[in-house]
């Protein structure tokens, strides 16, 4: 019976080897809901890669670093992939095909003109930070002659901000600015106190593609034909729908 027992061991060792799933270490450094949401290990752009290497060889292991050090660590292989990268910023990784799209926009209140990149000049205005390196020269020449721009870390308050009649304009991600104004409006209250069907967005911006990168190129095949395969089904819809958005890159909610 000893060796009937050690045999069936071994057995099941050899058998059950290949159904465990060796980490895939995953850089994050965007962590703003709904793409991430890092409290609760989840959001769009992580639900994505793990559904992508379901039923793999590798499990996701998420890691949230500063962006530079995501890169560096990547180079040194001391990560296996990471999220939001765009053609150029790194030499020596192997790219996905586009994940998702990004779309930075202008929101205000009906009761605020604003016509043209122009008026941001002398409206009160809150963005999201580095906004100005991102969002090209003539909007960084535009609020650098603004008293009262400012870029911020925290992307609820922006959102509040406007809803209270703090600031004129706010300049964020079409799918962040919905998300943290659904919790708001879904506070106690919170319908009432926030004007939320008075909000305008205005597009200003063009959108932006991200890929994901991976140091082998065996894992960025896998993710891209998986990837494909949950466009075709579904999967990959319903991913953003369980957040409360969708996957294109035009309006999700235009003014009325």
């Amino acid at each position: 019976m000893n060796h009937l027992g050690r045999l069936l061991r071994l057995i099941l060792l050899v058998f059950a080897a290949p159904l465990i799933a060796e980490p895939l270490r995953v850089g994050v450094s965007f962590a703003i809901p709904p793409y991430v949401i890092a409290h609760e290990d989840r959001g769009i752009e992580l639900d994505l890669m793990r559904e992508a290497f379901t039923g793999s060889s590798h499990e996701p292991e998420f890691i949230y670093l500063p962006l530079e050090r995501t890169f560096r660590m990547l180079e040194e292989g001391k990560l296996d992939a990471i999220i939001n990268v765009r053609p150029g910023m790194l030499s020596h990784a192997h790219l996905s095909q586009v994940v998702i799209t990004f779309h930075n926009r202008v929101f205000t209140l009906d009761k605020t003109a604003f016509d043209t990149m122009g008026d941001l000049r002398t409206l009160r205005v809150s963005a999201f930070q580095r906004a100005r390196q991102i969002l090209g020269k003539e909007f960084a020449d535009l609020v650098d002659q603004n008293p009262d721009y400012e870029e911020v870390a925290r992307q609820e308050g922006q959102v509040q901000k406007l809803l209270l009649g703090r600031t004129d304009a706010v300049i964020l991600e079409q799918r962040v600015f919905y998300y943290y104004l659904s919790q708001l409006i879904g506070q106690a209250e919170g319908s009432v106190r926030y004007p939320h069907d008075r909000v305008r967005q205005h597009d200003l911006f063009p959108p932006t593609r991200y890929h994901f990168a991976f140091r082998e190129a065996a894992q960025q095949q896998w993710f891209d034909r998986q990837l494909s395969k949950m466009k075709e089904d579904g999967r990959y819809e319903r991913i953003f729908a369980a957040y409360g958005t969708t996957s294109s890159d035009r309006n999700i909610k235009a003014s009325p």
